[in-house]
């Protein structure tokens, strides 16, 4: 038993001799897994104290991942940190895996690096029993954004955090100091400027009314001079009561409302307490408009229930404009009044309740002095009056009233602002309307009970006298009962009328207006086919003028010893029946304005008009202005034919000048035989089946000029113009249009012709002929001839490509579908080529060079293409072609030359080209187009000619030996000649 005690004992120590020689050489291991504990790279060595170095520890719990927050992670380090460094020298971990957060740590007894999910820490250490001192680096808590510097003392057994130094959170930053417990975290802080306390939303529950005044309404340069406050470590939240603090805004902006102006202060100063934020405004202006003594306060901040912003806005000299009552206009408060001069002095506080349905409450004390007041449209003087707000109500009180000469009284009344409807007690002093010949009405010295409408329009009822007032841009009075009235109105007196009713329209003593009846009007204007001799009407007296007009408004009629004016709307109006007599005086000028009219000009013309403006000086000088409809105008606008016009214009004797009121349109004609046009954006048509009418015309001297203009011949072909001119003069017509590079001229001088046309691109023959006929290249066309008789022309055609034109596509489709292609001889090369060159496909056939030489027989209507003549890079063409444009068909005879690649290979082969090319050394064959132009039939030998190649090559072959002996002489007989020389 000793024997094995002994021995027990030896090999115990011997273990713990090599165990101790290990570590002090070190210990490596790669990997081992202990429980939920992977550890990867493990290294261990003992110095003075063990120094460990591992790349990764991952632990796995089988407990719920928690998230403590950066400031339980930092306090749960820290406690660990005393007892590690008494046995640890160093540690380094790369990688520490803790549930859902991961480490990485180098301690030793005087630093420690901490980066984790919620913190990263550099900081120097100090372990003083319980304790440990960090002189930090730096602190960031990554889950509140927050970085901090200075000295954090943790107090690990009582769970504490003091840290006193500098904070910087977004654009903030200043001094801190933070006391914190296991649940508490108390925090004094201030700031250098910054811009918004923004910061503080994701902590503190505010209502949106609260939010706005903390973070939006108010802009400018904060300051804190100190804040005080706590925070709920277990809830992450903002004890909002604990808040207390003092803070500076300068040059600040402050909104009352998002739709208003801000207003300006040198300052202002802010102070927090008890749940209440006072915002005391240092020389603030609205509108430039001093308001000193104005306040804003926020009672009960965090309050949903019970809080309130109470806006006292004050000023000694303001006006009620509206400045001021958008103010109130923005919070539904509609004062229908505006102060256009004198001043005000104004007391009006806004109770906004968080809680907008409680209602926000508005009183206020507004008195008036010397002042122009204006109710919608209606302007009035007050020498003073007292303005009281009291929720929804105004009361106007002891408010002297005068409008113009018109009303002096007094009014006592009350409006409602929701309905803008108001009561009250007028005194009326004076109340008079006149001309300037006589009293219309006189009321004086008269009391009545007053019923108000501040809706637009205004209306005020004067109960006592069965009268209303009606004021918009002028006073509309009307009188129900006129027995009421008759002993205070001359002109009922002058035309005994004491009964009935009356409308007045009051301007000023110049211009009134009422109602009446008339008849005996003799002027050439028609209803119906018959003439107007009475109408309803509403009189009108002027300074020098009387007018009358139906109360359907379809005719208006004012003279004077100058002129007559005349309105019409749905009339028929001869003008021939004007004369000198029409109007008041030798001197006289009529004017005549109408809508929906049918105007008779002479014994021949007759217009439709939407509307018409004209001053008829004389017969012979008339102005106007006038809206046609129903017009037949050879011009288009935006591929739309023109049947209205707005024009001006001017008829004198011999000319007619008119012009469109947008100035895209000219048109002058004189004597009737002379017509200019100028047009800029119009489409001018031109149809072949009026020539004869044309030539009929009563016009001898045309002349035309466009502008980004496309003429359009027979509804069918379109010359686009960036400009044209078209000169016609007895027998001679001149044409010049130009458009991008084109450019064309037609001469016609006693029935000759001659035709230019240069450069002419794709789009302009496409837009020509309505389809993508060309593409790319360019094309000249000449042609002379006899107007009448027969033209003869040239066609010339450069690096161009033919995409969509019947003729050309049936021939390709008929080529490519031929059993000629098939050839193997013969095919491969030559679609090898086409394809290559990109020559004639089914997209097209490309013209590297190509003329047309034609004559065109106007009189039948037929184009004799006497050559044809076209070098592409898969085929060319070589014919003729007769195409009958009356009937829409065409005839045509052409020999198609093609597989050219094939044979210019072959053809330089000896003996070889003739076997399979024959004479001629190449491959063509004919073809006969014929039938309507747009879907041609074709007919051709091609099938026939691919059928017979391979007998024609087993020809060639047996006569071969002969050809290549003949081809071996001329060789001979080459080098004789070069051994000769």
């Amino acid at each position: 038993m000793l024997k094995a005690v002994k021995i027990f004992l030896v090999l115990l120590f011997l273990t713990l001799v090599l165990l101790f020689s290990l570590l002090f050489s070190g210990i490596k291991i790669d990997s081992f897994s202990l429980g939920n504990l992977n550890v990867s790279q493990f290294y261990i060595k003992l110095n003075k104290k063990l120094i460990v170095e591992i790349e990764q520890i991952a632990y796995k719990s089988r407990k719920s991942k928690e998230n403590k927050g950066s400031f339980e992670s930092l306090k749960q380090s820290l406690e660990l940190f005393p007892n590690i460094i008494k046995y640890f020298e160093t540690i380094y971990i790369e990688r520490l895996k803790l549930k859902d957060n991961e480490f990485t740590i180098f301690l030793d007894d005087k630093s420690l690096y901490l980066d984790s999910k919620y913190l990263n820490l550099s900081s120097k250490l100090d372990f003083q029993g319980s304790r440990v001192i960090l002189d930090m680096y730096s602190l960031y808590l990554k889950d509140i954004e927050l970085m901090l510097d200075g000295k954090i003392s943790v107090d690990y057994f009582e769970e504490k955090l003091n840290y006193y130094g500098e904070y910087f959170y977004h654009d903030l930053q200043g001094d801190i100091k933070l006391d914190m417990d296991k649940k508490l975290a108390r925090f004094y802080i201030n700031s250098d400027d910054f811009k918004s306390l923004r910061f503080i939303k994701k902590y503190a529950d505010l209502s949106l009314v609260a939010e706005s005044w903390m973070y939006d309404n108010v802009k400018g340069d904060i300051k804190l001079d100190f804040l005080y406050g706590q925070i709920d470590l277990e809830k992450k939240r903002l004890i909002e009561r604990s808040l207390y603090g003092k803070a500076q805004v300068k040059k600040a902006k402050i909104k009352f409302h998002k739709d208003l102006e801000p207003i300006i202060t040198k300052r202002v100063d802010l102070d927090f307490d008890n749940g209440n934020l006072i915002f005391d405004l240092k020389e603030p202006k609205y509108a430039n408009m001093d308001i000193n003594g104005s306040t804003v306060v926020i009672r009960n901040l965090t309050s949903q229930e019970n809080g309130v912003v109470n806006v006292n806005i004050k000023s000694k000299k303001i006006r009620l404009n509206n400045d001021i009552l958008n103010i109130l206009k923005a919070y539904k408060i509609n004062l229908p009044v505006n102060q256009i001069s004198g001043y005000t002095r104004a007391d009006l506080l806004l109770e906004i309740p968080y809680k907008l349905d409680k209602g926000m409450r508005t009183t206020g004390l507004f008195e008036v002095f010397d002042s122009n007041i204006k109710i919608g449209d209606f302007d009035f003087y007050t020498k003073d009056a007292r303005v009281i707000l009291d929720g929804p109500i105004v009361k106007l009180r002891d408010a002297d009233f005068k409008y113009l000469d018109l009303v002096q009284s007094e009014v006592n009344m009350d409006l409602d602002t929701r309905t803008l409807k108001a009561s009250g007690i007028v005194d009326i002093d004076k109340l008079l309307i006149e001309s300037k010949k006589e009293e219309i009405l006189k009321i004086q010295k008269s009391l009545s009970d007053l019923e108000l409408d501040f809706n637009d329009p205004i209306k005020i009822d004067l109960v006592d006298f069965d009268s209303s007032i009606t004021i918009d841009e002028n006073i509309n009075i009307r009188i129900d009962d006129l027995s009421k009235l008759y002993k205070n109105s001359e002109v009922l007196k002058a035309y005994n009328i004491s009964e009935g009713n009356l409308s007045i329209k009051y301007v000023n003593n110049d211009f009134i207006d009422f109602k009446g009846f008339i008849k005996g009007i003799d002027y050439p204007v028609y209803e119906d086919e018959k003439q107007v001799t009475s109408l309803d009407i509403v009189g009108q007296i002027r300074k020098d003028r009387v007018a009358i007009q139906s109360k359907d408004n379809k005719v208006k009629i004012s003279t004077n010893n100058k002129s007559t004016d005349i309105y019409l709307k749905d009339f028929y109006v001869d003008l021939t029946k004007f004369d000198d007599n029409s109007s008041n005086s030798e001197n006289s000028v009529l004017n005549i304005k109408g809508e929906s009219l049918r105007l008779k000009v002479d014994e021949k013309s007759i217009y439709d008009l939407n509307s018409l403006s004209a001053k008829v000086l004389s017969k012979e000088d008339i102005q106007f202005s006038a809206d046609v409809k129903n017009l037949d105008l050879p011009i288009k606008k935006d591929d739309k034919k023109v049947t209205s016009l707005s024009i001006n214009g001017n008829v004198t004797k011999d000319k007619v000048s008119i012009e469109t009121k947008q100035r895209d349109l000219f048109l002058t004609t004189k004597a009737n035989e002379e017509l200019t046009l100028d047009l800029n954006g119009y489409d001018l048509l031109y149809s072949s089946k009026n020539e004869g009418e044309e030539k009929a015309n009563k016009f001898k001297k045309i002349d035309i000029k466009a502008k980004n203009s496309t003429l359009i011949y027979n509804d069918e072909f379109r010359f686009l113009g960036d400009t044209y001119e078209v000169s016609a003069l007895d027998k001679k017509v001149f044409f010049h249009l130009k458009h991008n590079s084109t450019d064309i001229t037609y001469k016609e001088d006693n029935g000759k012709v001659d035709i230019f046309a240069n450069d002419i691109d794709d789009e302009f023959i496409n837009e020509l002929f309505g389809k993508k006929i060309f593409k790319g290249g360019k094309v000249m066309f000449v042609a002379n001839g006899d107007v009448d008789s027969k033209l003869s022309g040239k066609v010339i055609l450069s690096n161009t490509k033919i995409e969509d034109l019947a003729v050309i596509n049936n021939l390709l489709i008929f080529i490519h579908s031929s059993p000629a292609l098939i050839n193997p001889l013969l095919a491969i090369p030559s679609v090898v080529g086409m394809a290559s060159k990109k020559g004639f496909n089914l997209n097209g056939y490309r013209i590297v060079d190509g003329v047309i030489e034609f004559d065109y027989d106007r009189k039948k209507d037929i184009i004799n293409a006497h050559k044809i003549v076209t070098v592409g890079n898969g085929i060319d063409f070589d014919g003729k072609a007769i195409v009958d444009l009356d009937n829409s068909t065409i005839n045509s005879d052409m020999k198609l030359i093609f597989f050219k690649d094939y044979s210019s290979i072959v053809s330089s082969v000896p003996v070889l080209n003739y076997v399979l090319l024959g004479e001629n050394k190449r491959v063509s064959t004919k073809v006969n187009i014929f039938g309507d132009i747009n879907n041609p039939k074709i007919k051709t030998n091609l099938t026939k000619d691919a059928f017979s190649v391979p007998l024609n090559i087993g020809k060639r072959i047996l006569e071969s030996p002969a050809k290549f002996l003949e081809f071996l002489g001329d060789g001979s007989k080459e080098e004789s000649t070069k051994e000769s020389e």
